[in-house]
């Protein structure tokens, strides 16, 4: 970066718009140079001061990692302060020492002039992830809490269908069977919901033979139906650890929703233009309007638009997460198409 770059970029002699946003952005901002790689601490905001409880006088001239780094940190930031030397951004979640304590802040490092200077962003996340911990405690807590109810409403489901000789009580007991298995598994999928949102953005290769077979694992009424495999010489696809998950959904679903005896159930796959594409071909009756738009994404999920279940939410999360995408299509001879278009990972 040039002289009249690195001019441009001084907030402390800018009267223009630059310097209103850094006074008056309420995120808590500091202007530095490395000096011996040590950030120095040249302007701050006055955001920067009530968060950290200091005044400007006080701070410029002294060591940011001195004033808000705490003890046993300083390998993070010494890290931080080699990328902002060698002209690389930092972006990353922190704990710091501040007014109220140690809080933790998303932080956000902006090198320039070739990396003797920088600006450092901070933004206060404690009550949001205090929040995030909570709901996920209770999440927990009502996931566990249904299990136990659906197993005691199984059991009495099934002791009412062997106790009772009426018809009509008899089919009533295995309609609460039915709905309460509909429930266990929706609790389930919730689970694999928030397992996929908080799953590690990385992707690895994963044999689509392997992710079929742990997907059948998964669905115990496999056993149940004729369920043929045709995968074939096709490469690895991308993954997050939970395409299975997806492949399983599709499975169960199609066994489920089958007047047929024995469900016929067939998932291939093949390779083509750079795309795996897998598909699961059933013999249903095809699915409701809303749940396919709600599948391949034609219509976003609401509050007012969901569709009946969380296993096609599935499918549609896990699916684009991997950077792929879902199709459906009935077939005029009876019964429909659910195709995961996935990416073949990188060698």
């Amino acid at each position: 970066m040039n002289g009249d770059e690195s001019h441009a970029l001084d907030v402390r002699g800018d009267t223009g718009p630059f310097r209103y946003l850094f006074e008056n952005v309420q995120d808590a901002v500091v202007a530095f140079e490395l000096e011996d790689g040590e950030p120095v601490v040249s302007l701050v905001n006055d955001a920067f001061c009530e968060t950290f409880g200091v005044t400007h006088e006080e701070v410029v001239g002294a060591s940011l990692n001195d004033l808000i780094v705490p003890t046993g940190r300083a390998p993070e930031s010494d890290r931080f302060d080699r990328r902002t030397a060698a002209g690389k951004p930092n972006y990353a979640i922190v704990d710091r020492l501040t007014e109220d304590g140690l809080k933790t802040l998303l932080y956000r490092g902006i090198p320039y002039d070739g990396g003797d200077r920088g600006f450092a962003l901070y933004t206060d996340l404690t009550d949001e992830i205090r929040r995030e911990r909570e709901l996920a405690v209770l999440n927990r807590v009502l996931r566990y809490n249904l299990s136990e109810e659906v197993e005691s409403l199984l059991e009495h489901a099934e002791h009412l269908a062997e106790a009772v000789e009426d018809p009509a009580l008899v089919e009533s007991a295995r309609e609460v069977r039915t709905s309460t298995l509909a429930l266990d598994r929706m609790v389930e999928e919730a689970s694999d919901l928030e397992d996929v949102l908080d799953a590690d953005p990385d992707l690895d290769g994963v044999a689509l033979a392997d992710a079929v077979e742990a997907a059948f694992d998964d669905v115990p009424l496999v056993d149940y139906a004729a369920v043929t495999v045709d995968i074939g010489d096709v490469p690895p696809v991308r993954s997050g650890g939970h395409l299975d998950r997806a492949i399983a959904a599709l499975v169960d679903n199609a066994i489920r929703h089958t007047d047929a005896q024995t469900p016929r159930v067939r998932v291939s796959a093949e390779h083509a233009d750079g795309v795996v594409a897998l598909t699961v071909r059933d013999h249903g009756p095809g699915l409701p309007e809303r749940e396919r738009r709600l599948l391949t994404g034609d219509v976003e999920v609401t509050p007012l638009d969901h569709g009946s279940g969380l296993g096609l939410w599935l499918v549609r999360w896990i699916t684009t997460a991997y950077d792929g995408a879902v199709t459906y299509e009935e077939r005029e001879d009876g019964g429909s198409d659910i195709t995961l278009e996935l990416v073949p990972a990188r060698d």
